[in-house]
């Protein structure tokens, strides 16, 4: 890798690198004045390598560390957000349109209407019972 590509590179710790002797590990530091980053080696203490000994440089993730790569990857995931966004706003104005309908007053017109049959109900069923009662003591009259 030369000085330019590595600067190029976007750096993160515990990044992959691929050293010119085929090791892959970890980043642990970056060195940005000697281009150069430590590395983990199992067994081993960590050890600065110069950039001109890396081959390939991934993200944790597995994707290159490119900043065209980086900028790509916050774009998609800036247009997913406003989609996102854009979903909710819509979501929110309907809730809205719910609850700005006056449904209090309907249910107080309903239960009025209830009241106003039940009322008329009890009336009638009194009627029945006093016109029952008359028919008892009219029997009562004709069989005595």
């Amino acid at each position: 890798m030369t000085e330019q590509e590595f600067d190029t590179q976007v750096w993160r710790r515990f990044d992959l690198v691929t050293t010119d002797t085929g090791i892959e590990t970890t980043v642990m530091n970056v060195c940005f004045t000697t281009r150069s980053v430590r590395i983990y080696v199992k067994n081993a203490p960590p050890e600065w390598l110069p950039c001109k000994r890396i081959e390939t440089h991934t993200t944790r993730k597995g994707d290159t560390a490119d900043e065209g790569t980086i900028i790509e990857e916050l774009h998609n995931k800036l247009l997913a957000a406003e989609e996102r966004i854009v979903g909710l706003k819509n979501e929110r104005q309907q809730l809205t349109e719910k609850i700005g309908k006056n449904y209090l007053a309907e249910i107080l017109r309903v239960v009025n209407m209830i009241k106003e049959g039940m009322t008329e109900k009890k009336a009638k069923l009194a009627k029945v019972d006093s016109a029952l009662t008359s028919i008892e003591s009219i029997l009562q009259r004709v069989s005595e």
